[in-house]
């Protein structure tokens, strides 16, 4: 989905590109300071998700919403909560205030692919640890009709069920449609690791090994023929 940003102030621009990114399927088209720039641009190209700031030079985003008679899925961004009646009545998908979290943005961003019947991706952080000061490194996974957000130190272990997957952490399960090997890759190999064609383990859970299995919580997980040298030699330079 092509996204659009209208937003005169750069630390919240910032904010929304680092959000966006996190997605595989949003790509942002262009970014206007103006609401004016925005008309122009938007009579020229198609955009799915057009993020508008209400408080604009010249032109408000509002004022801007009443001109444009086709409009994308529409996120107002604001520090303002008065504006919110206003917005809804011109049916937007989501108002959002600043400062802006990824939980929130999420949440946003969720509503557009449910309305379109657009399969949302998973959404991981971990590889931008430290670039968001509002939550620890987590996915979204889909479970039944909702986005579930998993904290990776809670989660214990993944397995493959077919053509799906099932995440089991320290609170719940969840099964989403999903191959293993996706998963693999969206994990960090500090923290996770492969050591069956059919599960992935949190290395900061196990509990005990052998030769042929390991435990996390009370699970017993068997280690695999292919996978066996590399986790020993991960063992290796954690035994005492």
């Amino acid at each position: 989905m092509k996204c659009m940003i209208v937003e005169d102030e750069l630390p919240a621009v910032k904010i929304l590109e680092n959000h966006i990114g996190h997605f595989k399927d949003l790509q942002i088209s262009s970014i206007h300071h103006s609401a004016m720039d925005a008309l122009m641009a938007l009579q020229k190209e198609q955009v799915d998700i057009l993020f508008l700031d209400i408080q604009l030079p010249k032109i408000s985003g509002i004022q801007l919403l009443h001109s444009l008679k086709q409009r994308p899925a529409v996120i107002l961004t604001t520090a303002y909560r008065e504006f919110a009646i206003e917005g809804y009545e011109l049916e937007i998908t989501d108002y959002l205030l600043k400062p802006i979290s990824l939980d929130r943005f999420t949440r946003a961003i969720s509503k557009v692919f449910k309305k379109n019947e657009y399969p949302l991706s998973p959404i991981l952080n971990q590889e931008l640890v430290g670039s968001s000061p509002f939550s620890e490194p987590f996915i979204y996974v889909k479970s039944e009709r909702e986005y579930v957000k998993i904290l990776l130190k809670d989660l214990l272990y993944v397995e493959s069920i077919k053509n799906h997957i099932k995440l089991v952490s320290t609170t719940d399960t969840y099964i989403t449609l999903m191959g293993i090997s996706s998963m693999e890759d969206k994990l960090s190999k500090n923290t996770f690791m492969r050591v069956h064609r059919s599960f992935i383990v949190s290395l900061n859970h196990i509990s005990s090994f052998s030769q042929t299995s390991l435990h996390v919580k009370n699970k017993e997980i068997p280690i695999g023929r292919f996978y066996k040298q590399q986790f020993l030699n991960w063992v290796q330079d954690n035994i005492v």
